[in-house]
């Protein structure tokens, strides 16, 4: 049987943005043991995947204490694959401890000029990667190289290796508790099409007239569809301006199954604030379409169930990323610096 590990302790759009290859890897070795080496933000995805057996999941110790803490799974065992799927050093220098047969990683490559002089910067080093890894791709960080997209290198990876590749699409399984909560809520506050405008930090970077130009597509949206305003974690500048124009619901405040809510006047926007990834989920699948300003779940949970998706992003973001696509999406993009142009789009 093979002895499978993967590492991949980034957020949670990055783990899905990798789903797709971890479903490979799975169906390529259908008697396998898979070993997910994760961060305690991702693992809200991670845990709900059924061919993933069993989950190290870190957080901000040391290397050293994390090597000490999980001896047994990463120095004590050893495994046939290692795919080194982060480009953090932490990772890095785990990867370089856990014995294995063939182990795989993506390099990410940049050009820095330091005083007149320019250097090739690679991390993992070319030293590294000779020492420790027999199958690598390097990726250019240079982001005026637009032809590069990660998902894609992810798969090239693997094919080096022989794994057959049956579908490029990003996968997600739903945790199934949450769904009489969100049958729930659907019948009582929306019972429509719907779609979804997505709220968050990245928001705080945003002028008051993207704001403004925001409030237009949502009051476009809404003479077609009722518009569920969703939020993240963390508050943002625009959020008091949001709830005085619209009732609001949070999650945190409320029954569980959402059956106690204090009776608002409905109308055609309301705001959901503070849901779990699993209940969100629900939403975002469940409807015509999806609007953020590249948030990852927003994106790539879109991108698994084949939903309209739209990110909404300065100009000065497109080549950057441009290169987190997922490589089967109903995906559009528009810039802030032209978005009142583009109105009559959404």
């Amino acid at each position: 049987m093979e002895n499978i590990i993967i590492i991949k302790t980034d957020r949670v759009g990055d783990l899905l943005h990798l789903s797709g290859c971890i479903k490979a890897i799975h169906e390529n070795f259908k008697e396998s043991k898979i070993t997910l080496v994760c961060s305690k933000y991702n693992f809200q995805v991670a845990k709900n995947y059924s061919f993933v057996h069993d989950f190290i999941v870190i957080n901000q110790e040391s290397s050293l204490r994390i090597l000490i803490k999980y001896f047994k799974k990463l120095i004590l065992n050893k495994y046939t694959h290692l795919f080194l799927m982060d480009g953090k050093n932490k990772s890095l220098i785990l990867s370089c401890f856990i014995k294995s047969n063939m182990k795989s990683v993506l390099c990410y490559w940049k050009v820095k000029k330091i005083f007149n002089f320019t250097f090739n910067i690679y991390r993992p080093s070319k030293f590294i990667l000779k020492l420790f890894f027999k199958n690598y791709l390097v990726s250019d960080e240079n982001y005026s190289n637009t032809d590069i997209k990660y998902q894609n290198l992810y798969f090239k990876l693997l094919e080096n290796i022989k794994i057959k590749i049956n579908s490029r699409k990003n996968y997600y399984e739903h945790n199934h508790e949450y769904e009489s909560v969100y049958r729930t809520f659907y019948d009582r506050y929306v019972n429509e099409k719907f779609c979804i405008f997505h709220f968050d930090e990245r928001w705080d970077k945003y002028e008051d007239i993207d704001f403004k130009n925001s409030l237009k597509i949502i009051s476009k949206l809404s003479l077609k569809y009722k518009v569920i305003i969703t939020t993240g974690i963390k508050s943002f500048k625009f959020l008091n301006e949001l709830e005085n124009l619209y009732a609001s619901f949070d999650y945190n405040k409320i029954d569980k199954r959402l059956l106690k809510i204090n009776q608002k006047e409905i109308n055609k926007v309301i705001i959901l604030k503070n849901m779990p990834l699993d209940l969100l989920s629900f939403f975002i699948t469940n409807s015509v379409k999806n609007i953020s300003s590249h948030a990852g779940p927003i994106l790539n949970i879109s991108a698994a169930f084949d939903v309209n998706v739209v990110d909404l992003i300065k100009q000065s973001k497109f080549n950057e990323l441009g290169r987190w696509i997922p490589f089967e999406s109903k995906y559009k993009r528009y810039s802030f610096e032209n978005l009142s142009n583009n109105l009559d789009n959404f």
